[in-house]
């Protein structure tokens, strides 16, 4: 729990970065390919979209059913906060459960279009809105991953990095009942992606990406990189599918 609320501080105070002058690039030599390296970001970060909003549930079994996985859950259950904190519970109750922590571990090999990965991921969220008639649900956290033997092999060409990311989720609204609203309605999900290229073309260089996906409502949302790279994700991708088209053309960041 620690290490995530330290990976939540380390998301904020690195979004800014996107606006600096090195391009979060700290090797010297900045030769690297970022139209190619901005499109792995966000077929990333849209991978571990499409995780977190399916891992956006408290009760039942595991969202994932991939084969191979390692995957595990903890949920704490509060009522209302009478002045103290929230209120501690046993299990949920319908009536009186104001709140949620749901907390998550997984790793998995991930397969999508032209790309292949191992991943590790923790979220630390909490589900808010319980109480009353709901119409809707907030939740909102922080999330870390380790990305190894990340390999693409596209019209950029053959490549393979490793990557880490922290997230900070902020308000993502989910309406209910969830089979006619199946799209977050608002709130954002905000990414740090650290790049390490060893040995590549212009030796080892670490890049830093900053990535964010804004819900709007429907299946298509629009994910920001580094503050002006524009893609679209599709929340709808089924498995496999490779979920982002690029928006901005012009603008490589």
């Amino acid at each position: 729990m620690k290490l995530l609320h330290r990976n939540a501080i380390v998301a904020l105070s690195v979004i800014g970065l996107a606006a600096c002058s090195d391009d979060g690039i700290s090797a010297p030599d900045q030769n690297v390919d970022l139209v190619g390296l901005n499109a792995d970001v966000a077929l990333v970060v849209a991978d571990a979209t499409l995780e977190d909003l399916r891992d956006m549930i408290f009760l039942g079994g595991s969202p994932f059913g991939a084969q191979g996985m390692s995957f595990s859950r903890t949920v704490s259950f509060f009522g209302e906060d009478v002045g103290d904190g929230p209120v501690p519970q046993d299990f949920f109750d319908p009536l009186l459960t104001a709140s949620v922590n749901v907390f998550t571990e997984m790793t998995r090999d991930v397969a999508r279009e032209n790309w292949t990965a191992t991943v590790a991921r923790s979220r630390d969220m909490t589900v808010s809105g319980l109480l009353g008639e709901e119409m809707s649900r907030f939740w909102n956290g922080t999330a870390s991953a380790d990305i190894s033997q990340s390999h693409n092999s596209d019209e950029f060409g053959d490549r393979s990095r490793d990557m880490t990311m922290d997230a900070v989720i902020t308000a993502v609204e989910r309406g209910l009942p969830r089979a006619e609203n199946p799209w977050p309605l608002s709130g954002t999900i905000a990414r740090t992606v650290t790049v390490m290229i060893t040995n590549g073309p212009n030796g080892d260089v670490t890049i830093t990406r900053t990535a964010l996906v804004t819900f709007n409502g429907t299946q298509f949302v629009v994910l920001v990189v580094n503050g002006d790279v524009e893609f679209t994700v599709d929340l709808g991708a089924r498995d496999g599918r490779n979920p982002v088209r690029r928006r901005d053309r012009n603008s490589d960041g």
